[in-house]
């Protein structure tokens, strides 16, 4: 069973996303690829922007699809790019039983006809795209002329300044709203606020995504699951903080709306392309170990999957973190690399004053974890907590590794870190794991919001890396 060229460019939505696929045609952008033909399907996994590849399956019979990647395009570059090769080089599938999560999709999706026709609805006619599967541009192939090339090129870059022009025009105009919209929560009172935070928040996020600027409408959408299990004094903190860097990042976009921590933190952050192709881009070769993970589903319905690596070679403490979003009609992702685990790569940062954020270039896993005997250099808390200061308003947590200490819990059940220079600290876990109660800790990596730190893993002599 086979599937035809004819068929992947028919299923393309446009003629950018057979460009895209064309691109990702490349051993190394899949580090596996498979077939069962007793059930007509095959998959890969497509290594992304993230710590995990995506997760990409499709039927060759009835061409139905699936992609865990978030692109709003159906299908999506990875699963035209699956069957392509597929459609090429069926001898590079090795035959074998699905994974689990290729049965999950199975398992769960409606089989239909490829000739069937569902009568029960109105067939919409659909506006024949210009689209061709052997003309799909590669960056060698050029068919103007030079002269052409210039004047496409130039086309290219004014339509591009008038988009840009616009949209800094109606972020503007929408972050004066949001100011105002803050200074009316400070007038009639941070009390009233919290107890409407989920109305109040969505109707001005909302607000954020029309005028355009999607990062900061999803901070904002945010703050009320925040809020939702602190205290009364602390909630009204975190209220009061976050007020204060909102109004000082719409300050810094309202200033400079280039400079990039503003608008990565206000309108969006670049591509992993962009990334990659920026000659500038800080890159960092070493061997990295996960640290930390943490998913949870926003309200917009996109899961976040951050992991925290550090890098195990530098004399000094340097942390790279790995951001990915997903639909969570996805479902639940295998994680790849696991707490403790190691990979040999470089990590590319996204410019920025102050670079943790970044994306995987080539890398692989390595078989072994971490020399146990690795051991941190160690920094103490007054000068993280400076690092932290200095990274304001740009970033609203930062990682700290802290050296040998304890977690205690105190009566009212809430959890410390005791450093070995009695040195405290409040730890906004809400449960830990026992074992590590009281035990000495070699090291803790922790996340710091400015008001709490979150302990995402610690390191003991007798358990090795834990989670927390």
């Amino acid at each position: 069973m086979d599937i035809s060229l004819d068929v992947i460019q028919e299923l393309a939505p446009d003629q950018a996303s057979l460009n895209a696929a064309k691109k990702l045609i490349k051993p190394g952008k899949w580090p596996l690829l498979g077939k069962a033909l007793s059930v007509n399907s095959i998959w890969g996994q497509c290594q992304g922007s993230g710590a995990n590849p995506y997760y990409t399956m499709a039927d060759v019979v009835d061409h139905g699809y699936k992609c865990t990647c978030p692109s709003r395009k159906f299908p999506c570059k990875h699963v035209l790019a699956l069957m392509w090769q597929y459609s090429e080089s069926e001898g590079d599938f090795g035959e074998t039983e699905p994974p689990e999560w290729v049965n999950d999709w199975l398992g769960r999706r409606r089989k239909v006809n490829a000739n069937s026709v569902d009568d029960s609805q109105p067939q919409k006619v659909k506006p024949a795209l210009q689209k061709n599967i052997h003309t799909s541009q590669s960056d060698e192939i050029q068919t103007l002329s030079t002269e052409q090339q210039e004047k496409a090129e130039a086309a290219k870059l004014k339509r591009a300044a008038t988009t840009k022009a616009k949209t800094d025009a109606a972020i503007s105009l929408g972050l004066l709203e949001f100011q105002q919209w803050i200074a009316d929560q400070l007038r009639t009172g941070v009390a009233g606020f919290i107890k409407q935070a989920s109305d109040k928040c969505r109707r001005i996020a909302a607000r954020l995504v029309d005028a355009k600027a999607g990062a900061l409408a999803s901070s904002v959408d945010e703050l009320p699951a925040l809020i939702l299990d602190l205290t009364p004094q602390e909630q009204t903190d975190l209220v009061f903080k976050m007020f204060g860097q909102w109004v000082l990042l719409t300050e810094a976009w309202l200033a400079n709306p280039d400079d990039l921590d503003a608008r990565r933190a206000i309108n969006m952050a670049e591509a992993r392309e962009d990334i990659l192709n920026n000659p500038n881009t800080v890159r960092e070769k070493s061997v990295w170990m996960n640290v930390g993970e943490k998913i949870f589903t926003r309200r917009d319905g996109l899961v976040s999957h951050t992991t925290w690596l550090i890098n195990s070679s530098a004399p000094k403490v340097s942390f790279a973190m790995l951001q990915d979003y997903y639909p969570a009609s996805a479902g639940k992702r295998e994680i790849g690399l696991g707490l403790g685990a190691a990979i040999e790569g470089e990590v590319l940062f996204y410019p920025s004053r102050f670079p943790i954020r970044g994306v995987i270039a080539e890398h692989k896993i390595l078989t072994q974890s971490i020399s146990p005997d690795w051991q941190p250099a160690e920094e103490s808390l007054s000068t993280n907590f400076q690092r932290y200061m200095q990274a304001l308003p740009w970033g609203d947590h930062m990682p700290f590794l802290l050296g040998a200490g304890r977690i205690l819990r105190d009566s009212a059940q809430r959890y410390w870190w005791r450093g070995k220079d009695e040195t405290t600290l409040l730890l906004k876990n809400h449960d830990i794991p026992k074992l590590l109660l009281g035990s000495e800790l070699t090291w803790a990596f922790i996340v710091w919001n400015g008001l709490q730190a979150e302990i995402y893993s610690a390191h003991s002599e007798h358990w090795g890396v834990m989670a927390c």
